[in-house]
C-alpha cells in the first residue's frame, strides 16, 4: 500500500528532474521526454508536446530522436502525414547508422512514400539495417530477394534472411520458412519442416500461419488439428480460415453439417475480402429454408454467438 502511495510521487520528481535537463539541452533525455508523451507513460498522452521534444533533440542530431520525428511525419501522429518530411528525418537518422530509421528508410523507398520508388535502394537500406540484426529489415530484405525486388531473385538468400529473422522469433519470417519448406523453395520440399516453422508463427497468434498449418494438416489426413488452427485463425477474423471452416459445415465434411454456421462463416469470410466465398456462400444459401437464413444473418451481426457455437459443435 506504502509502494503504491509512493511510486506517483517519485514519478512527478522524476518528470520534474527531466524537464529541467531537457530545457538545458540534453538531447537523450528529450528524445526520452517525447516518448513518455507519445506513449503517455506516467504523463498525459500528447502528441504535440512529444513532437516538441522530438524536433529538440532531432535538431541537435540525436539519431533516435530523428528516427522519432520521422516516424511522426509517417503516421500523422500531432502533425499532419507528410511523407517527404519523414524520409528527410528518416534519412538523417539512417546515415548515423540507426538501424530503425534505416529499415523505414527501406520502407519508403519500396513503397514510392516521399521519394521516388527505386526497389535498388530499397534493398541497399534494408541490407544496412539487417546487417545490424534489425528483425523487420532482415524480414524484409527476404521478401525483396524471394521477389527479385532491386536484387536478382534468390531463394536461397531469401531463406537465409528468413531464417536470420524467424530466429529472433519474428512470426512473419518464421511463417515464410515455412512457406518456403512446403513449396521447396530454395529448399527440398519438406511438409514436416514447414510445420514447424508454421507452428512458431501460430503459436504467436500470426493468423495466417494459422491458416496455412490449418491446410497442411488436412493435408495429411488430420482433421482435428486442420479445425483447431482452422478456428483460431478464423476468430481473429482471417478470410481464408472462415472459408474453410465454412465449407466444412456446408459439405459435412470432418463436421457435422450445419447450414446455418455454414453461411455465417462464409458470409463473414466475404466480408473480409474473400470474393472465392461468395459462390459457395449463395450454393449453400439454396438449400435453406427462411428460418436458418434468419439465424445465419443474426450471427454474422452477433460473432461472439456463433463462435459459442462453433466451440460447442466441435468441442474446442
Amino acid at each position: 500500500m506504502f509502494s503504491a502511495l509512493i511510486t506517483p510521487f517519485i514519478h512527478a520528481i522524476n518528470l520534474r528532474k527531466n524537464l529541467k535537463l531537457a530545457e538545458q539541452g540534453d538531447p537523450d533525455v528529450q528524445n526520452k521526454l517525447g516518448i513518455m508523451y507519445h506513449n503517455g507513460t506516467y504523463v498525459d498522452q500528447d502528441d504535440e508536446q512529444a513532437l516538441y521534444w522530438y524536433r529538440q533533440a532531432a535538431e541537435q542530431g540525436y539519431a533516435p530522436a530523428q528516427t522519432n520525428l520521422g516516424e511522426m511525419y509517417e503516421y500523422g501522429y500531432g502533425v499532419p502525414k507528410d511523407d517527404g518530411e519523414a524520409v528527410f528525418w528518416y534519412h538523417k537518422a539512417a546515415e548515423k547508422g540507426d538501424a530503425t530509421a534505416q529499415n523505414s528508410l527501406a520502407w519508403m523507398y519500396e513503397k514510392g512514400k516521399g521519394v521516388a520508388q527505386d526497389d535498388a535502394e530499397a534493398v541497399r537500406w534494408y541490407r544496412r539495417s539487417a546487417e545490424q540484426e534489425n528483425v523487420d529489415a532482415q524480414y524484409n530484405l527476404g521478401v525483396m530477394y524471394d521477389a527479385g525486388k532491386g536484387v536478382a531473385q534468390d531463394s536461397k538468400k531469401a531463406l537465409y534472411w528468413y531464417q536470420k529473422a524467424a530466429e529472433q522469433e519474428y512470426a512473419p519470417a518464421q511463417m515464410s520458412m515455412g512457406l518456403m519448406y512446403a513449396e521447396g523453395n530454395g529448399v527440398p520440399k519438406d511438409n514436416d519442416e514447414a510445420i514447424q516453422w508454421y507452428e512458431k508463427a501460430a503459436d504467436h497468434g500470426y493468423a495466417l500461419a494459422q491458416t496455412l498449418l490449418g491446410d497442411l494438416y488436412e493435408a495429411k489426413k488430420n482433421p482435428i488439428q486442420a479445425i483447431e488452427w482452422y478456428v483460431k485463425a478464423a476468430k481473429q477474423g482471417e478470410p481464408t480460415a472462415q472459408m474453410n471452416l465454412g465449407l466444412m459445415y456446408g459439405l459435412g465434411q470432418n463436421l457435422t453439417k450445419n447450414s446455418t454456421l455454414s453461411y455465417a462463416l462464409l458470409d463473414m469470410s466475404m466480408k473480409g475480402g474473400n470474393e472465392a466465398a461468395k459462390e459457395i456462400r449463395d450454393t449453400v444459401a439454396k438449400d435453406m429454408n427462411s428460418f436458418q437464413s434468419y439465424e445465419s444473418m443474426l450471427l454474422v451481426q452477433e460473432p461472439e454467438k456463433l463462435w459459442k457455437l462453433v466451440d460447442k459443435s466441435i468441442k474446442l
